[in-house]
């Protein structure tokens, strides 16, 4: 199991929703005492792990993230917390990458810590957002993201929805589309993302991680 966990994605895709639940799966484990969430999204101010920053605290977890009045800045700036938890082996540590070259240069600016420790860097894609919904959307975002951060992707995260219009149709023609980008790109699932609501309405392969909604829009 890699200590440090990465997931990047495209506007749309979820990648925070998932660090969010992942980081909080981890803490309820028991198996890591120390869990941190580094909030990397420098693209969309109103979905980033910060925003949950006092749910995430309350359960024990750390959020990192520029402070004070870099807070919501949309700069690649990184927190010298960051060290802290990369140098600490007893945290777990999850990284929510924005799907663009400008977060994914920070990562690259870490590449001496990464290549010290075991990391799992993975593609969130939800083929319903209009940049992820082929196979060309999908490789000019792993392109970027990987040539910017300087790593490979290991796997990808399959998290296809519509919100709260999602049905269990929609679930599971995503679910083959993403089958069909893994397949291309030889980059195995590794688990599908299956919301509370439709837990006990549908059956998929492979490891089905449950999300619980944190981030709500503004409007």
């Amino acid at each position: 199991m890699a200590r440090i966990n990465i997931f990047a994605g495209n506007f749309g895709s979820g990648k925070t929703e998932i660090s969010i639940n992942y980081a909080i799966k981890k803490k309820r484990d028991g198996k890591s005492k120390k869990v941190a969430v580094v909030d990397m999204d420098v693209v969309n101010p109103y979905f980033r792990s910060r925003e949950a920053q006092k749910k995430l605290e309350n359960q024990g977890i750390e959020v990192i993230f520029p402070e004070g009045l870099l807070a919501n800045a949309d700069l690649p700036i990184i927190s010298p917390v960051i060290y802290k938890v990369l140098q600490q082996k007893s945290y777990q540590v999850i990284f929510d990458v924005g799907g663009d070259d400008v977060g994914a240069t920070v990562l690259g600016s870490l590449q001496k810590y990464f290549q010290e420790d075991s990391v799992e860097f993975n593609l969130v894609v939800n083929p319903y957002r209009p940049f992820t919904k082929d196979l060309g959307g999908i490789k000019n975002i792993k392109e970027e993201v990987e040539n910017a951060s300087r790593l490979q992707f290991e796997s990808m995260i399959a998290n296809p929805n519509l919100g709260d219009e999602t049905t269990v149709e929609i679930l599971q023609e995503g679910y083959n589309k993403v089958l069909e980008f893994s397949r291309y790109f030889d980059l195995p699932i590794k688990f599908t993302v299956v919301m509370e609501e439709l837990k006990d309405k549908i059956s998929l392969p492979g490891e089905i991680f449950i999300l619980k909604r944190f981030m709500r829009p503004p409007w």
